[in-house]
């Protein structure tokens, strides 16, 4: 074994392969040894054959068992990166392609399994024999909680010391820690050492007394401990239903006090499958319906969940006994949405399936304090947290699929709110209003995805053909279901976007969930709003430097006219992303008024002064100098945003809404420039035969210069049947009959210098003005 101040680059695919093939050599030499048993031995010869093959074998299971202990502990060490510290001294850092660095402890054990389960075992019956004892042993207690906290992220001892303890006895030692009484449970001692059951009318003496309660010091650094402990023994596939089913401090078959876990999900990392059971209980326990939060007891769902054929089915009860407002299954429900969206291959597949609930919840929260929502702060804030991180870098890297099925989902969700409940155009809005803290973390989420915010802006071909009604004008009105064999959300892109080629799923959200998501993210005002617009001018930016960088040199020795740059389609994106941005500012801001004209003084103050932060961000826009603009909006309207905050009444200057529509009329780009663009381009591929196509000839992004005939074929936009566009007669197929591969040459064949180059009807921002 390596001395602790070793560093070991551990393969966990090659481990486990190499523990396979020592377990498939144990069994090999196992039947080669009784073979030799059954040849020799009629004849009498010795068998000393079969000693070495029985030595052999144990060799390699020995060797099996060791390695798969040291991968364990790799594992565990890799594990809590995010969680405790490890103790010991043993540290981890992952260097990507499956490989895990460590510099390990020594192990105690030897990487002996069944004797690091015996010492968790010991251990977890010295917890239960001090804690549960008529008079607390707080000496012991310390003495255990410094023996479990080096060995809490190793899975064999996790799993003996959980084991020996139980659920409805650790649920006592979580009550007795937490100080929790009202559990209506006695603590007798048996021969087989203490147990719970339910307090009856002759129990005088109960367990749950405060004074039975742990000093808060070593209550802390006991929950502490216990929840890496526990984090460890969920990772090795054991905190299942079936364990929880017995989680509760009267050991009644079916019931899970989950409320008690509140303190130990900040102590340890759980598994995704155990986060994924207690979540999904949460939110099938929580009511957001009508203006109110409530809370109520639900099935426990998952593999397990029946302790037998007649039992019932496990429910989360929360908290035996009393929990005045909710306060400790609040900081339980926060504890627990914070995991999962600390969990990056989790919280975005699972956001999606519960986003409309946390949505309704935020805007219930949002409501005003006479009408007494009662959404513990808490748990709003924790909403808002998850949804920025299902739809952050981290899920996006780990779960790209999922990620993008979630932003998807969250517009969708806003999208069909505000279409049912608001109307400017009416002087109509019922809605309930997200709250600030959300808002922002939608603008953060999306800087995350600012690319595809607005190449559905830019693009050539409408995104979310899943997403539209049959007609292909507007959006369903429900969330499509998976289809066969797909899981909801998954699946090549996700139910809701099956045809669409595109360099990531994100690609495929349609514009209007996306001006849904950016008006909800620029209605928090102040720096996001300042954020986000950088962000579009940015983007704007790095497309016109692209274009320019993909088309140097064309104009060659200048003895060839063209009919228009091929640059021209670039500007064109280019304005059309602006005007996206400048469009979703007016339309919040044209909300935002009606919403004050409508509404109290309070809230029509707040509001007010985010309109005129929106008019800070509009008027610092100069459509025709794009670094002008991004020094305005960094600095210029942070200053504004000060100085409006400053006013005494709040109220937007009287210029700020004609401001804003002044500066979104200038950046319009006519409707439907898309259409008129692609049939242009069209129109110069059918007509080359009279009007010959002129190469181009550019020097491309990677330095290389090459000419561009317009020819799909030539060009190399069309390499076979997969990605040939075009129909027998040459002409361009309907987008919707053609597949991913063919859309893709054909987006790709649209832009191509010498077809925008030789195009003389080319849609223009100043003709759509």
């Amino acid at each position: 074994m390596p001395g602790p101040s070793e560093r070991v680059v551990l393969d966990q695919g090659l481990t486990r392969v190499l523990t396979q093939r020592l377990r498939d050599l144990r069994d090999l030499l196992g039947r080669w040894a009784r073979a030799v048993v059954a040849l020799l031995g009629p004849l009498g010869w010795p068998a000393d054959p079969v000693v070495a093959l029985h030595a052999g074998a144990g060799w390699a299971d020995t060797s099996a068992a060791r390695l798969t202990r040291r991968l364990a502990l790799a594992q565990a060490a890799d594990a809590s990166l995010d969680a405790a510290p490890i103790g010991g001294g043993a540290t981890s850092a992952r260097s990507g392609g499956g490989r895990l660095v460590v510099t390990p402890r020594p192990d105690p054990f030897g990487g002996d399994a069944l004797a690091a389960r015996d010492a968790g075992a010991r251990l977890g019956l010295a917890l239960v024999g001090a804690a549960l004892a008529p008079a607390a042993d707080l000496t012991t207690l310390a003495g255990v909680v410094d023996q479990l906290r080096p060995s809490a992220h190793d899975p064999d001892f996790a799993a003996g010391f959980v084991g020996a303890v139980g659920p409805a006895r650790l649920a006592v030692v979580l009550r007795l820690a937490e100080h929790i009484g009202s559990g209506g449970f006695v603590v007798t001692e048996t021969a087989d050492g203490y147990r719970v059951r339910p307090a009856s009318g002759g129990d005088r003496t109960r367990a749950d007394a405060p004074g039975r309660w742990f000093p808060t010091a070593l209550a802390d650094d006991l929950t502490a401990t216990l929840g890496a402990a526990l984090g460890t023994f969920s990772r090795s596939g054991l905190l299942t239903a079936a364990w929880l089913s017995r989680f509760n401090a009267r050991d009644v078959p079916g019931q899970a006090e989950t409320t008690l876990l509140g303190p130990l999900l900040t102590g340890g990392r759980f598994a995704p499958a155990t986060l994924r059971l207690l979540g999904d209980a949460l939110f099938a326990t929580t009511d957001v319906t009508g203006d109110r939060y409530r809370t109520r007891d639900g099935p426990l769902a998952g593999s397990g969940a029946h302790a037998s054929a007649s039992s019932p089915v496990t429910r989360d009860i929360g908290l035996l006994g009393a929990d005045p407002a909710g306060r400790r299954r609040a900081t339980y429900a926060a504890a627990l949405l914070r995991a999962i969206a600390d969990e990056p291959t989790l919280a975005a597949r699972f956001a999606t399936e519960h986003v409309e609930t946390i949505v309704t919840g935020a805007r219930v929260s949002a409501l005003p304090a006479l009408i007494r929502p009662g959404v513990p702060a808490q748990v709003a804030r924790a909403w808002e947290y998850l949804i920025g991180r299902a739809g952050g870098a981290g899920a996006r890297q780990a779960d790209p699929v999922g990620a993008a099925t979630f932003v998807a989902r969250l517009g969708f969700t806003i999208y069909r709110y505000q279409l049912t409940h608001a109307d400017p155009r009416l002087r109509r809005d019922t809605s309930w209003p997200l709250p600030t803290g959300l808002r922002a973390a939608i603008g953060e989420l999306l800087r995350v995805w600012r690319a595809e915010l607005y190449a559905s802006a830019a693009g050539l071909l409408p995104a979310g053909d899943a997403l539209r009604d049959p007609s292909g004008r507007g959006l369903v009105a429900v969330w499509p279901a998976a289809g066969p064999g797909r899981a909801a959300g998954g699946g090549a892109g996700g139910p809701w976007s099956t045809q669409l080629a595109g360099p990531a799923d994100a690609a495929r959200i349609p514009a209007e969930l996306w001006a849904a998501l950016l008006g909800e993210a620029l209605a928090a005002g102040g720096p996001t709003a300042a954020a986000l617009g950088s962000d579009a001018l940015r983007q704007a930016a790095d497309l016109e430097q692209a274009g320019w960088a993909a088309t140097r040199g064309y104009r060659g020795d200048g003895q060839v006219a063209y009919p228009a740059s091929p640059r021209a389609l670039v500007h064109l994106q280019q304005a059309a992303m602006v005007s996206f941005f400048l469009t979703a500012l007016a339309d919040t801001a044209a909300a935002l008024t009606l919403r004050a004209e409508l509404t109290a003084d309070d809230a029509a103050r707040r509001t007010t002064l985010a309109i005129d932060q929106l008019a800070a961000t509009a008027r610092a826009v100069k459509v025709d100098d794009l670094v002008a603009t991004l020094y305005g909006v960094t600095v210029g309207v942070t200053v504004t945003a000060a100085a409006d905050a400053a006013k005494p009444d709040g109220r937007p200057g009287s210029e700020a809404l004609s401001t804003i529509a002044g500066v979104a009329a200038a950046a319009a780009v006519r409707p439907g420039w898309q259409e008129a663009y692609r049939a242009s381009a069209t129109a110069v591929w059918l007509r080359r035969g009279d009007d010959p196509i002129l190469p181009v000839e550019v020097t491309d992004a990677a330095g290389v210069r090459r000419a561009f005939t317009g020819d799909p074929r030539l060009d190399g936009f069309v390499t076979g049947p997969a990605d040939d566009f075009l129909d027998a007669d040459g002409r361009p197929l309907p987008p919707e009959r053609m597949s991913p591969p063919a859309r893709s040459a054909y987006l790709r064949w649209l832009a191509s210098p010498a077809i925008v180059a030789n195009n003389d009807n080319l849609p223009t921002p100043a003709q759509a003005q």
